[in-house]
């Protein structure tokens, strides 16, 4: 990775390309929504720039992805090597040349020889608001005096941010992760500049919306993703959900396996409700509040292993999973339904 570089800007427009790469999604989680990136030439120089780009090893990086804090920070690679490398994982590949004015162009390369130095590359990244496409969608907005975001902000869509994450291909622990985790904020419908996060999205928008000197330019495919990577496989998307679901039952149901189960389960699901909590008021993630999740995950569960508290509270108990059922039905959020029914078992087997 080249960690800090300068192009020239005051140069011919007619030296000067820019493209914006679209990358389709990757067998791994953190690729699971694919990538946008900007590519520029200028003679000899070929460089790919991306905002996509995190650390494993920074000091306390789980704790900060908890907490909705990470640091990601604008990555720079050699344009033909990155490409290839997304093209030998079997990833889809699509190029749309941007026939921006030499002013235009000037600016943009300006703005991106500031964001490249070693104190301007990180940034606070938001899965939904500040992401590698969204940066990448702000600075064309801002280098076109804002054509982009006049049109896309005054299309309004039926489409929320879970209709297009939603379960996620072939990832069956992220969607379960996910399912948990989102809250109201992820179902309310948005609009087209909302939706303009997700690379596939705002490459489509930008090659359909029409700009006043068509410097928007057209997709062109270089790379069809192997079929694996871009079929999705209701086993593998669900897998997750089914195992824990089948285990919880099957426990519940053995009768030597009764009591531990019921145990594991109140104490497991205490400490989800716990973990959105934490979600919720403790940390910076976007669509984690008003999670209808508590309901069906409550934090006080672990109480209920307490027969007395069990037979004074499970009414209130089964009321709290009602009430989920209806605004599950209301978000057309099915997912985790089985876990629903895993309480209402729960609630017959210990109220006999």
């Amino acid at each position: 990775m080249v960690l800090c570089t300068s192009i020239p800007a005051q140069v011919d427009n007619q030296n000067i390309d820019i493209e914006l790469y679209t990358f389709g999604a990757g067998e791994n989680y953190w690729e699971a929504f694919g990538h946008t990136a900007l590519r520029v030439k200028i003679n000899d120089i070929d460089y790919l720039y991306g905002f996509g780009y995190f650390n494993f090893n920074d000091e306390d990086f789980f704790l900060k992805f908890a907490k909705g804090q990470m640091q990601y920070f604008l990555g720079i690679e050699e344009s033909h090597q990155e490409i290839d490398n997304y093209i030998n994982q079997g990833r889809a590949v699509w190029s749309q040349k941007l026939k921006l004015s030499l002013l235009q162009k000037q600016k943009l390369i300006t703005r991106l020889n500031y964001l490249a130095l070693k104190e301007n590359r990180y940034y606070h990244y938001d899965y939904f608001l500040n992401n590698c496409t969204s940066k990448i969608r702000d600075l064309l907005d801002e280098v076109t005096d804002g054509e982009i975001s006049k049109q896309l902000k005054g299309i309004q869509t039926r489409k929320s941010w879970n209709d297009v994450t939603f379960p996620v291909s072939n990832q069956a622990w992220m969607n379960l992760g996910i399912a948990i985790a989102y809250g109201i904020p992820a179902y309310q419908k948005r609009d087209k500049w909302s939706l303009s996060v997700f690379p596939d999205d705002f490459a489509r928008d930008l090659e359909q919306f029409i700009t006043k000197n068509k410097w928007n330019g057209k997709l062109i495919q270089h790379n069809n993703a192997d079929k694996q990577l871009i079929e999705q496989s209701f086993v593998k998307t669900h897998y997750a959900v089914m195992v824990v679901f089948i285990l919880l039952v099957l426990g519940l149901l053995i009768p030597f396996l009764t009591v531990f189960t019921t145990y594991l389960w109140l104490i497991g699901q205490s400490l989800m409700g716990m973990a959105l909590l934490f979600l919720w008021f403790f940390s910076e993630h976007s669509v984690a509040v008003w999670n209808i999740n508590l309901l069906l995950f409550s934090p006080f569960a672990f109480l209920l292993i307490m027969d007395k508290l069990f037979n004074r509270y499970y009414a209130v108990f089964l009321l709290a999973n009602i009430l989920w059922l209806i605004l599950a039905l209301f978000l057309t959020n099915f997912y985790l339904v089985g876990f629903c029914l895993i309480n209402f078992i729960l609630v017959y087997l210990k109220s006999r």
